[in-house]
């Protein structure tokens, strides 16, 4: 079933849509992703510099908590209200919106937050079900990315893929998540673009684990087929880095059964 987004958040988000991060031209000089920090290319203390962070942080807890499309709309819609008018105050600083979020507003802001199957907080473990989207867009590299140093080879750059709740559904459906090449599944290219698109192209069910993380660079697109306006999903909330990633070669798993990891999965001849 579509996700649908409140008229008003959108208006909120698309209010506050300019990109408010001014160190995204920082000068970046490393030249390999080893030597690429946990910032990437952004001003220490920035709010660029946390995101880049979150992205590569693989720390987890023992087992996921299950998350749900409709969690996402929720967790969405929570950031919606907290910026519905305009900047916050967050311990005695003024966050002017969600895109300028330092560390500690930003722990705060993304912390706690009421949903469907509880309450969730950036950079919790999480589990989610779905497919990847059908329609539009494909899985792909991301370069020249300030998270990987600026670098733009395809073995360098986070994997985007979006999952959507159904099969056969438009990426204006799902939310977004992502491979890092940081990953050793990643280096050993057992996750690999082309298992990723065999996948979609059977609309296989995929079960996906990793740390919950917020795009606060962007805003919602729910645009079909839209060329701009940023990565096309109902929600900026994705999971980033993946840690784990199953698909269901019957197509009939249950939560719990039938699964197989997309290292030890080979698309059919």
């Amino acid at each position: 079933m579509p996700v649908k987004i409140p008229g008003l958040v959108i208006a909120v988000f698309l209010l506050f849509s300019v990109a408010a991060q001014g160190d995204t031209a920082v000068k970046c000089s490393f030249k390999t992703l080893a030597a690429c920090p946990k910032i990437g290319c952004s001003k220490p203390n920035s709010p660029l510099a946390v995101t880049n962070s979150q992205k590569r942080t693989t720390s987890s807890t023992a087992s996921p908590a299950e998350i749900t499309f409709p969690d996402l709309q929720d967790l969405q819609d929570d950031v919606g209200k907290t910026f519905g008018s305009g900047p916050v105050v967050i311990e005695g600083a003024t966050v002017s919106s969600y895109h300028n979020m330092k560390a500690a507003p930003r722990k705060i802001i993304l912390s706690g937050l009421k949903a469907g199957s509880g309450k969730f907080s950036e950079g919790d473990f999480v589990e989610l079900f779905g497919f990847i989207a059908a329609t539009t867009g494909d899985p792909h590299p991301n370069p020249g990315e300030s998270v990987n140093c600026k670098l733009t080879a395809g073995t360098s750059s986070d994997y985007h893929i979006n999952i959507t709740p159904a099969k056969n559904d438009d990426e204006t459906q799902g939310v977004v998540v992502e491979m890092i090449p940081q990953d050793a599944h990643r280096k050993s290219d057992a996750w690999s673009i082309d298992k990723l698109k065999a996948i979609q192209a059977h609309q296989l069910p995929v079960k996906i684990e990793g740390r919950l993380f917020f795009d606060s660079e962007h805003s919602p697109n729910l645009t079909k087929g839209a060329k701009s306006g940023g990565p096309r999903r109902f929600s900026l909330w994705e999971i980033h880095p993946l840690l784990s990633f199953f698909v269901c070669p019957s197509g009939t798993c249950t939560k719990t059964a039938g699964w197989k990891t997309l290292e030890d999965w080979s698309p059919s001849p």
